[in-house]
């Protein structure tokens, strides 16, 4: 993740695209947080305005609560909105520990072919604490 714009208008397009959302209930009752990865344009932003963003907006409102986060990767192109795996890894890390020990599951939606393998080889390994890790659907690329 690069920087190309200013870090209010980083902060302005984070609201705006709706990236980070939490909707909903999984089947055990817990909140889920959504990521559209298709709407992540990491190229233009820097790790500390998302980090910063987290903390203001959506770590707050997880509170105490358990949680569950479901990534969903349809239409994401390595060359313009794909975090990484890193990224991903980097944003797990920036959640601070009394939310993060309520986090119960992630789970990764239409990864392509490259990821899926990876995240149902090494997923596990990633996140920390028990964590479980799906991976639903493949779309190939």
């Amino acid at each position: 993740m690069s920087s190309q714009i200013s870090e209010a208008d980083q902060e302005l397009l984070l609201l705006k695209l709706d990236i980070f959302k939490i909707r909903g209930k999984d089947k055990q009752g817990h909140k889920i947080l959504r990521i559209i990865g298709k709407f992540f344009p990491a190229r233009l932003l820097i790790v500390e305005v998302v980090k910063k963003y987290l903390e203001e907006h959506i770590f707050p409102r997880l509170g105490k609560r358990r949680f569950s986060v479901l990534y969903v990767h349809t239409g994401v192109q390595r060359s313009d909105n794909f975090p990484g795996i890193s990224g991903l890894r980097w944003i797990y890390k920036a959640i601070p520990i009394n939310v993060r020990d309520n986090l119960q599951a992630v789970y990764f939606l239409h990864p392509g072919l490259q990821a899926h393998l990876f995240l149902a080889t090494f997923g596990r390994f990633l996140f920390s604490g028990g964590v479980g890790v799906g991976v639903v659907g493949c779309t190939g690329n």
